[in-house]
């Protein structure tokens, strides 16, 4: 069963530039990050199936990490391609997404801090 979701093709999304409201924001390239997200989202969880732990923990993580990949991407989006200050771009990943999906928003500041001062 999973050898077979492996093996899927994964498209590469590229959202266009647009403008809103006279801020001109540049194309986006989505690749295989939302593929990253759902698996992490299925191996969290088995592990709350398996140690038999709250669905309302789950719930709870789902939505801080949602929120932090939301985050994440907007720290991205404003710092690394509007203000084009590298020091505070992070990539989106398993770690930032563990991160940011057990300490929700002040995980997102936190990694903030330790990537602009490493």
């Amino acid at each position: 069963m999973f050898s077979a979701l492996l093996s899927l093709p994964i498209g590469d999304i590229d959202i266009p530039a647009f403008t809103i409201f006279g801020l001109s924001f540049p194309s986006i390239h989505i690749g295989a990050g939302l593929a990253i997200i759902i698996a992490v989202v299925l191996v969290v969880y088995l592990i709350f199936k398996l140690f038999k732990l709250s669905i309302k923990l789950f719930v709870k993580f789902l939505i801080n990490a949602l929120i932090g990949a939301a985050l994440l991407f907007i720290a991205n989006l404003v710092f690394g391609q509007l203000l084009h200050i590298d020091a505070l771009t992070l990539p989106i990943n398993w770690l930032t997404a563990t991160v940011t999906g057990v300490l929700g928003v002040p995980g997102v500041i936190i990694l903030l801090i330790l990537n602009y001062f490493f």
